[in-house]
């Protein structure tokens, strides 16, 4: 059984190998997918957890194997954010991971930028793409598991900070989700009562 639904455009953490950088040629060396499972969660549907299935049969190369383009923070509305492209024929899956080759630009409005990645400075790159196919699971006890059979890479992107796995949007407006762990205090009075009293007794000597 299956049914069509309408997805954003997705975003993931990926790796930038700055000690990869040439100097000659001016590229740099990324991989842009570690196939990992992260946490995700739909206004709809609630939490749940994605996997990326990296394959020769699931994974679309076509595009990044193009040119696609290296951007600035996910902005593809502006030619000035394009800091590079992925140099043809370099996108290979290898391990169960995705590498690429970055021909970074020479403009001088963006040569700040590319010089901090150059250094080491700007460290963290995201990667865009688009869900084609979903393999869903429910499990007992724990959240569905959304395994991505057929997807497809967009664009790579230098980004200030990793996405948070609840970031689905692209340059979406919403309020980001992220998991905190609440502490509640005891309500226990008589437990309070109990360590202070313990405390009393250790400074009166009682009970060493």
């Amino acid at each position: 059984m299956s049914e069509t639904i309408r997805l954003p455009q997705f975003m993931r953490d990926a790796e930038l190998r700055a000690a990869s950088f040439d100097e000659p040629s001016n590229t740099i060396e990324v991989i842009w997918t570690a196939g990992a499972t992260v946490r995700r969660r739909s206004w709809s549907d609630g939490p749940f957890d994605e996997e990326l299935v990296v394959g020769d049969k699931t994974v679309r190369l076509d595009r990044l194997n193009l040119g696609a383009p290296f951007l600035n923070s996910h902005n593809d509305y502006d030619l000035r954010s394009v800091l590079g492209s992925v140099m043809p024929g370099t996108a290979v899956l290898k391990g169960g991971k995705g590498y690429a080759s970055i021909q970074l630009t020479r403009r001088e409005d963006a040569a700040g930028i590319v010089q901090d990645i150059r250094d080491g400075v700007i460290r963290n790159i995201s990667v865009g793409y688009k869900i084609h196919a979903i393999e869903k699971t429910e499990r007992k006890n724990q959240v569905p598991l959304f395994r991505i059979m057929d997807w497809e890479p967009l664009e790579i992107s230098a980004v200030a900070m990793g996405f948070d796995p609840v970031a689905q949007v692209r340059g979406g407006k919403d309020t980001e989700l992220h998991e905190c762990r609440v502490v509640r205090g005891d309500p226990d009075l008589n437990a309070v009562r109990r360590i202070r009293m313990m405390q009393q007794q250790r400074q009166a000597g009682i009970g060493r």
